[in-house]
């Protein structure tokens, strides 16, 4: 019989999302081995990005994906980065300046409502954050707005199989769900590869393909680890709890890890579904 009585995660709104990658920017993708970096520069692998060409990059954080978007379409080229934190979006335009690049415009921006005219777009990207968005349909519907007629979009999520960060991440959300505490995303964090394709054509997209690809990642500290809870979503769930709670719930999370750290650190299993598609 289900309790009822047991409290449900709240569901993040967007100006908690703003909120969280406002507060964590600085510290973005630069607590371990900067996986955010690693996993944008495959899927823009996955893409044919030729010199001249114009890219609109959704959710672009401190530049994952619009870095090497940028190198790869050139100086004739126009790459555009919108995010809805003005802070992360200050630590990509730095990123922008130290890497030389003159060919990338960032802009504030809801992602649910592009301030851009049908079609001005030859590729589209979203790398890990659909799940960020309140409506996921709509996300993608303004992103096959915006690509132009036989253009490309590339999207990742991460995989089911193995769960994320497992096994650092299932372990933490078990013990959020025995403090009866948390934050959920307001879309699934997972996505399998078929469900991906299910996604994008059901925004009108075609020749979709999707598929998984498996890295393990090495954190060589558990304070490592704890810094990286802190800059994406499970930071909401954290930063919930009142501060002797906070202290409580992260010393025993800690010694839930510490039997599992090897001579190189705490090794967790990652794997990221990229979905390419035809406009």
């Amino acid at each position: 019989m289900n309790d009822d009585r047991k409290p449900r995660p709240r569901v993040a709104t967007k100006a908690m999302i703003e909120r969280l990658y406002d507060d964590a920017a600085s510290l973005y993708d630069r607590t371990g081995p900067g996986i955010f970096a690693r996993f944008g520069a495959r899927l823009v692998e996955h893409l044919p990005v030729s010199p001249g060409a114009r890219v609109l990059d959704v959710a672009t954080g401190n530049g994952a994906v619009l870095l090497p978007l940028a190198r790869r379409a050139g100086p004739e080229g126009r790459v555009t980065g919108i995010d809805l934190s003005a802070t992360i979006l200050h630590e990509a335009r730095s990123a922008v300046s130290a890497a030389g690049l003159t060919n990338v415009e960032l802009r504030k921006m809801d992602a649910e409502h592009l301030e851009f005219a049908d079609g001005a777009f030859d590729i589209v990207t979203c790398a890990l954050s659909l799940f960020l968005m309140s409506d996921i349909d709509a996300a993608l519907c303004e992103i096959h707005r915006v690509c132009k007629p036989d253009g490309y979009v590339g999207v990742s999520f991460f995989d089911k199989r193995p769960p994320p960060f497992d096994p650092g991440w299932p372990i933490l959300l078990q013990q959020f769900m025995e403090y009866q505490t948390g934050v959920r995303m307001p879309q699934p964090v997972v996505h399998a590869p078929q469900e991906v394709e299910a996604l994008l054509a059901r925004a009108g997209f075609h020749s979709i393909t999707a598929h998984s690809e498996a890295s393990e990642i090495v954190y060589p500290t558990l304070d490592d680890w704890w810094r990286f809870q802190l800059t994406v979503g499970t930071r909401l769930s954290i930063q919930s709890m009142d501060e002797e709670t906070r202290a409580k719930f992260k010393d025993e999370y800690l010694r839930r890890l510490r039997p599992l750290m090897s001579e190189d650190g705490l090794q967790v299993r990652v794997a990221v579904v990229y979905g390419v598609a035809r406009r």
